[in-house]
């Protein structure tokens, strides 16, 4: 049993999310209590429920709320770490371990874990996760206060220490709290810090900062006493230095550190594709350029590392690497493949390794109990796979499936030199080569035919296990059907090394008849959605139908492949609580501009109510969201009461705040959570009528000069309507109307 530990804890919780904690700890609680009610086969998948959960976020809360949920409670948050060669005898301390969004995986991973946060509410949470964790000590309180009864291993800031400028005092607050988290480590441990890079090639490409919300803030430079900042590569290295610290590593996770898939090394980094999956999550995100082809010019450069959007930075003190014995994993990773956003028994992730004598060799690994049994499957197929043949380049190869060793319930691969197939026809393809692009196909589909044929068609045992799997049964006119059936035999998973194509990542192969068209057509599809220049050159439909594949067949199996991947699989959970990123114009950029120039207007009331006789105008230019205006007010002896309208005729969220009294909105639908601002807080104000307004009530005396700041974004009407009927929606159940 976990233990939650409250003796440095001083009674308010310096750090939070605002009210949704609450509903996030109440959800927490209802999932535990569900799993352990399920007797023996009749357990629900946690994961299921886990995103039933925040789906329910989504759609009764705001934006904000969803993503919370997301945020805190996603099993992809553990990507982060869950390949790391920890020391498996070894202590981890983790620094604002928060809801426990990767508390988890240490526990997992290590013999004992300590997991300090400020905040009461997020250890609650985070104990309610892990309680049933025997190595587990929360702590809630104030890290400078605590004492622990001795050093640790490892020490863990994830997502934390681009906050050190708002919690230290002293006038170096990032070395100071660095040095401060090293003083934690044995002599030769480690410190493992998951942060954004400054650089990172989102900000240039149109998303906003992740902590202050405002477009490339950290690219010009952080406003003096924002609190919040991150660092460059360069940065971190001679931040390290002052600190007596060594980066041993960088780890590249992609597309971020927060909801990682893969993770990447300077060395895998050169020859690795960029951004597979990329999901975005915040609604003002901009596309200036798109950042997958700049990250492939940035790559060709040999540049990438220093605009990665994150980093996963390795420090220590010492020298020493740990051994492989001591590890239980090799003694390098090289790369990191983490598909844990599907299913519970397809969950699995592929390590790239240096050993001891400088060999390379492939891991795929459980994530789960359950994907056991997904490898072991895999396995079986690699060893029954008899040798083919296949056509390039006027030269005939041998074809062989590369097989796997098990070892302590993983699969080990030797590594392959030699030319990825799939990179071949992406040359041909960026090239124009149809041509080329052709034979690639034609050597595919004559690899496929010579796949065990299924005479006579599916049974219906073997329909049903077809329908299960795909949602439909195959049509009577579907050609041949192959029985054993990889469908991932596309050219990405074909090498050529030496004298030999081999097949390499048979995960996804089926005992039942499944017909050879649809093979190649996912082959086709997934060349074509990686290079969309290819359609321009060679039509995919023209393609297709080089092996009569019809339009209604390419419509038939994209249904199939659309059910496997959301139905069987459950893989890309992320993507349904995507936001499409807003195509920016550079040549729209005046435009734009004066759209955020504005008029704000500070009523007076000298005892006779408002009026426009007795208003002050003050034109103010956003920049960014950022909100600055000063009104000098006459006479303000006689002044009994100030109402200011920071726009007219447009709905807007508001953040402001004025050191010269209180700001009080009038007509705002909803005041939500409160934020920093100013050395003080004030509430974020969805105003969804084209008329805000606020009482501005001073502190001792109206003073001769108003000053208001913060934040300000102008929302459409189509928004406000569409936020009132959500409002609306979720009043009304609250009180049962």
């Amino acid at each position: 049993m976990a233990e939650l530990n409250l003796d440095y804890y001083r009674g308010s919780d310096q750090y939070s999310d605002g009210d949704v904690e609450d509903r996030i700890l109440r959800d927490v609680r209802k999932l535990t209590a569900a799993g352990k009610a399920e007797g023996p086969g009749g357990q629900p998948d946690a994961q299921e429920m886990l995103y039933g959960v925040i789906d329910e976020a989504y759609r009764t809360g705001d934006e904000t709320d969803g993503f919370a949920y997301l945020y805190h409670l996603s099993p992809v948050r553990e990507n982060i770490l869950s390949w790391y060669p920890f020391r498996k005898d070894a202590s981890a301390l983790e620094i604002g371990a928060g809801p426990g969004a990767v508390t988890g995986i240490l526990c997992k991973k290590m013999a004992s874990v300590t997991s300090v946060d400020l905040s009461k509410r997020r250890c609650m949470i985070n104990y309610e996760r892990h309680k049933s964790a025997d190595n587990l000590k929360i702590m809630v309180g104030n890290l400078n206060e605590m004492k622990f009864p001795g050093l640790f291993d490892y020490v863990i800031l994830n997502g934390v220490f681009e906050y050190a400028g708002s919690f230290t005092k002293e006038g170096q607050p990032y070395q100071t709290f660095l040095r401060r988290c090293a003083g934690f480590l044995k002599e030769d441990g480690v410190l493992l810090v998951a942060i954004e890079n400054r650089l990172g090639l989102k900000y240039f490409a149109g998303a906003p900062e992740d902590h202050t919300g405002n477009y490339m803030e950290g690219l010009k430079g952080y406003r003096q006493g924002s609190g919040v900042r991150t660092f460059s590569r360069a940065e971190w290295l001679d931040l390290a230095a002052d600190c007596g610290l060594r980066v041993r590593r960088f780890y590249y996770p992609s597309p971020d550190y927060k909801f990682p898939g893969e993770v990447f090394t300077d060395e895998s980094l050169s020859a690795a594709s960029y951004d597979r999956n990329r999901w975005n999550f915040d609604a003002r995100r901009l596309e200036l350029f798109p950042e997958r082809e700049m990250a492939a010019s940035l790559q060709k450069e040999g540049v990438l590392a220093t605009f990665m959007n994150s980093f996963l930075v390795e420090l220590s003190a010492s020298e020493r690497l740990e051994t492989p014995e001591e590890t239980g994993e090799g003694s390098e990773i090289l790369y990191a493949k983490v598909n844990a956003d599907r299913a519970s028994c397809f969950q699995i992730q592929t390590v790239i390794r240096r050993n001891g004598d400088g060999q390379r060799v492939v891991s795929k690994e459980p994530l789960t109990d359950a994907a056991q049994a997904h490898l072991l499957r895999m396995h079986e197929y690699e060893k029954t796979q008899k040798t083919r043949t296949l056509l390039l380049e006027g030269r005939q190869y041998p074809v062989r499936m590369l097989c796997g060793e098990e070892k302590d319930g993983r699969f080990l691969y030797r590594y392959l030199e030699g030319e990825n197939l799939g990179e071949r026809v992406a040359q041909a393809a960026e090239a124009g080569d149809d041509a080329a692009v052709i034979r690639m196909t034609d050597a595919l589909w004559s690899l496929l035919l010579q796949g065990e044929v299924e005479e006579g068609g599916a049974g219906k045992e073997g329909q049903d296990a077809f329908r299960r799997v795909f949602g439909e049964v195959p049509g009577a006119g579907e050609g041949r059907l192959l029985c054993p059936a990889n469908i991932d035999l596309i050219f990405d998973n074909l090498i050529l090394s030496g004298d030999t194509v081999w097949i390499i990542d048979g995960e996804w192969v089926f005992d039942f008849p499944v017909p050879a068209g649809f093979i190649l057509w996912r082959a086709v599809n997934e060349l074509y959605a990686g290079h969309e220049s290819l359609e321009q050159v060679l039509p995919k439909q023209k393609l297709l139908g080089r092996y009569q594949i019809t339009p209604a067949q390419a419509q038939t199996y994209w249904k199939w492949a659309d059910f496997f991947e959301k139905q069987t699989v459950k893989a890309n959970e992320l993507a349904r609580y995507a936001r499409p990123e807003k195509k920016a114009d550079l040549k729209d950029i005046h435009t734009f501009g004066q759209r955020a120039r504005l008029t704000s207007t500070l009523y007076i009331d000298r005892g006779q109510g408002f009026s426009e006789k007795d208003v002050v105008r003050q034109e103010v230019s956003l920049k960014d969201g950022v909100y600055e205006a000063v009104f000098d007010i006459p006479h303000p002896e006689t002044v009994r009461d100030l109402r200011f309208d920071p726009i007219e005729g447009t709905c807007c969220v508001c953040a402001l705040s004025s050191p010269d009294g209180q700001l009080r909105p009038v007509n705002a639908a909803r005041a939500r959570k409160k934020i920093p601002l100013e050395g003080g807080y004030t509430r974020v104000c969805e105003f969804l009528t084209t008329d805000p307004s606020y009482r501005l009530v001073c502190r001792g005396g109206v003073p001769e000069r108003v000053r208001i700041t913060g934040r300000m974004d102008l929302r459409s009407e189509d928004w406000a309507l569409g936020r009132a009927g959500s409002l609306l929606g979720k009043y009304q159940r609250i009180f049962r109307l």
